[in-house]
């Protein structure tokens, strides 16, 4: 249950130029919160800004890379210079990377690390310090995902820091309050967000790995919740200082196994795609004409807009 009533003047939300993390801005502004709007791509904090003013709130976009924390210290700083120390952060910047584990780079490794879970660490330590130092409190909110719950195959890169993101909230949570800070974790599930924009798969091929983020982005605008619905349930948790928040009834699901049958999880993992399956999906893939196969199911997936920016590799969550 919240500590006290939630009406934050200043909120910070990375990743903000779509997604989860504009949903987020929108509904902290339609409470009447100033929001600092971050994210790597300028032209798109600038158009969740607009969109934040033309509804009658408050908004400043900033330009960061949260994957360099010498540029997140230095954004911190001007935070706080320029407008203050804030009473609420959602760090929400993310990416995914897929594919067999021996077969995806360190260097995808390092990149996922760095912005999933490094970027959230540090996120916290620089504003939750400076709300420390204020002394009256604030609330800091990470974006984890239901991959935190449970395993899966292909996915280890993105799933080690979604599971590293939520125990970290859990630890930080406990020690933060005596401060009166409090710490939530949000776990989503399927939302109509760009995260397939920046995704990278081993194993496959750049056009192979094209027409899959078309597809992915596709379906998740079709079969995904809408942002701003998950923008305004994360507003809500924070609000509540909930230590979790799981979003979408998968996410509930993959809590609920992972609590009450961690070895159904782990024999599941082991049988979705499984070498006969796994097999099946190598051998589709190396006939010459599966590129067109693709092509033509993917063309037969009408988009659905949902507010988010059209696809570029520069988005993040």
């Amino acid at each position: 249950m919240s500590k006290k009533p939630f009406y934050p003047s200043l909120a910070v939300v990375t990743g903000a130029g779509s997604g989860i993390g504009r949903g987020t801005a929108k509904a902290f502004a339609a409470i009447g919160t100033k929001v600092i709007v971050a994210d790597i791509n300028r032209t798109h904090a600038d158009e969740t800004v607009a969109i934040i003013e033309a509804a009658g709130g408050e908004a400043v976009a900033y330009t960061v890379d949260v994957s360099d924390t010498a540029a997140l210290e230095d954004f911190g700083a001007r935070v706080k210079t320029e407008h203050g120390v804030p009473d609420a952060v959602l760090n929400n910047a993310g990416i995914f990377v897929g594919g067999p584990f021996l077969d995806t780079p360190d260097a995808d490794f390092k990149r996922i690390i760095d912005i999933n879970m490094m970027a959230m660490i540090h996120g916290c330590r620089i504003f939750g310090a400076q709300m420390v130092e204020r002394g009256r409190g604030g609330q800091l909110a990470n974006v984890a995902s239901l991959a935190a719950f449970g395993p899966a195959r292909f996915t280890s890169g993105y799933s080690i820091g979604k599971y590293a993101v939520k125990h970290f909230g859990d630890c930080l949570r406990a020690e933060l309050a005596q401060r009166d800070i409090g710490v939530t974790t949000i776990c989503p599930g399927l939302i109509a967000t760009n995260l397939a924009d920046t995704a990278t798969v081993a194993s496959i091929d750049d056009a192979q790995a094209g027409l899959a983020k078309v597809a992915t982005r596709r379906l998740m605008a079709q079969l995904g919740m809408h942002p701003d619905k998950a923008g305004r349930i994360v507003v809500d948790a924070m609000s509540r200082n909930l230590p979790v928040r799981p979003i979408r009834p998968e996410a509930y699901a993959f809590q609920a196994v992972g609590r009450v049958a961690p070895g159904l999880w782990r024999g599941i993992a082991r049988v979705t795609m499984g070498p006969e399956l796994e097999g099946v999906g190598r051998g589709f893939l190396a006939r010459p004409d599966s590129t067109e196969r693709v092509a033509a199911l993917v063309g037969r997936i009408h988009p659905k807009d949902v507010g988010n920016p059209a696809e570029t590799p520069d988005v993040r969550r």
